[in-house]
């Protein structure tokens, strides 16, 4: 309304030829500060923010408006987060973030057909909120399958085979509804081990979002996407590897459920550089300020997926997940190593080089039986900013293993960038008010032309 506006003006600086307004202060708590930002629905305005954020800026020329009115945002931030930026943290996901072990009597198909899989695969994630809330989980690793006409993976073969009456009642996360919808499925492998605490894509970055929209200081979050196989009648693809038409697909369900200024893309970290590589060879990763309560999607493949979906975004132009290229590619700003034993200082190189990398603390729950923190340890001490367990708490039936700060809290300092200052990872209060305030500005008489 009028009577809330805040009425200021705008002063011509002659050397930058910018008009500026300092924003007004407003009191803080010790250790917090004030971050400002334009409302998204002021993105026609030719506006920006100075790079300490304490002033609104327009360039100055005669298309500058005589008078202008801009809406604010401003969120209470820890004071630290002005300094640290995305790949200078550590934090902790999951690995097949959705799984949940096959039932005992379609295990025991699995274990007569492929004993060493079945080894592998009985482990159980808490739902994703659980995660978040419960374990400080900050990666998610998705399976996408791409049924394109629906009902494909609707009733899975296993239970039948295993003479499993009833099935669906000793299945309760099954929805058998959402699985008839055409659109992306999360699956670790059709028929036998199909179980997921949560069935489509879409229902999953509905789960994360929701969280995060009622949490909004949460560290950045990972979603890291394996696709796995797209159903399609296409002759030419044959391997159903994921192609344009499925990687359209996979971004249309992505903004269905995210806004756009959630997710730290490939484009907002190159800026104005010429390739993102050189962006981040460069340090040029958000701040922890910019970064809070958002999400970054990366590719986990790195074969025919990589190619397709670098051909529908040649250099990661206007894509929304980054890619684990060659180190030195224009595009590569992420790297997936899992093995931080054989590539400890491999990963420690490629972190002083800028890249944001993720690691595994253990593979195939060998670690959790012989609880073993040797790779652990390693992928800690490694610098890798995303580090992957399947043991994100004790498991019943293994060790005591379990992937886990030794403060017990969500997310640390990465050991290999040393802050001059005390810094807040998460607090224990994780929703901060964002406060919108409206202005009315007005341009100095004469602005100097183009």
């Amino acid at each position: 309304t009028k009577e809330n506006l805040i009425h200021g003006n705008l002063i011509l600086d002659k050397e930058t030829k910018y008009l500026s307004y300092k924003i007004p202060v407003m009191a803080n708590p010790p250790n917090w500060t004030w971050w400002h930002k334009i409302h998204p629905s002021n993105k026609k305005e030719n506006t920006s923010l100075s790079k300490d954020r304490k002033y609104l800026l327009i360039r100055a020329n005669e298309t500058a408006p005589r008078k202008l009115q801009i809406a604010i945002q401003s969120q209470l931030i820890p004071k630290s987060d002005l300094i640290i930026k995305l790949n200078q943290i550590q934090l902790i996901g999951t690995h097949n973030s959705y799984h949940i072990a096959p039932e005992p009597g379609v295990m025991k198909i699995i274990q007569s057909v492929m004993p060493n899989q079945a080894e592998n695969i009985s482990y159980t994630h808490r739902g994703l909120t659980e995660q978040l809330k419960l374990l400080g989980i900050r990666k998610f690793e998705l399976d996408l399958f791409h049924d394109t006409k629906g009902g494909t993976f609707a009733y899975p073969l296993g239970p039948t085979l295993a003479g499993l009456k009833n099935w669906k009642s000793l299945h309760p996360e099954f929805d058998t509804e959402s699985m008839m919808v055409a659109g992306m499925k999360i699956i670790h492998f059709p028929n036998f081990d199909f179980r997921s605490n949560t069935p489509t894509f879409k229902t999953a970055l509905s789960e994360l979002n929701k969280w995060s929209s009622r949490n909004n200081l949460h560290l950045p979050i990972m979603i890291l996407i394996e696709t796995k196989k797209t159903i399609t009648s296409s002759k030419e693809n044959k391997l159903g590897a994921f192609d344009a038409n499925d990687f359209r697909q996979l971004e249309k369900e992505i903004l269905e459920v995210i806004q756009p200024e959630k997710i730290i893309t490939p484009n907002k970290v190159q800026g104005d550089h010429k390739t993102l590589n050189q962006a981040i060879r460069k340090g040029d990763w958000p701040l922890l300020a910019e970064s809070r309560g958002k999400f970054i999607l990366a590719l986990d493949n790195q074969g025919v997926e990589r190619d397709n979906y670098l051909k529908l975004h040649p250099g990661l132009h206007g894509a929304l997940l980054f890619v684990s290229s060659p180190p030195g590619n224009p595009e590569s700003a992420f790297l997936k190593i899992n093995d931080p034993i054989e590539n400890h200082s491999e990963i420690q190189k490629r972190i002083n080089q800028g890249y944001l990398i993720r690691t595994r603390a253990d593979s195939n729950l060998k670690e959790g039986r012989k609880n073993d923190y040797r790779q652990m340890n390693l992928a800690f001490s490694s610098g890798a900013q995303y580090i992957s367990t399947d043991f994100p708490e004790k498991m019943a039936g293994f060790s005591d293993y379990k992937v886990q700060w030794p403060n017990g809290k969500v997310g640390r300092l990465n050991p290999l960038f040393t802050p001059d200052q005390q810094v807040i990872m998460e607090p224990e209060k994780l929703n901060s008010q964002i406060i919108s305030r409206q202005f009315s500005l007005k341009t100095p008489t004469h602005v100097p032309k183009k």
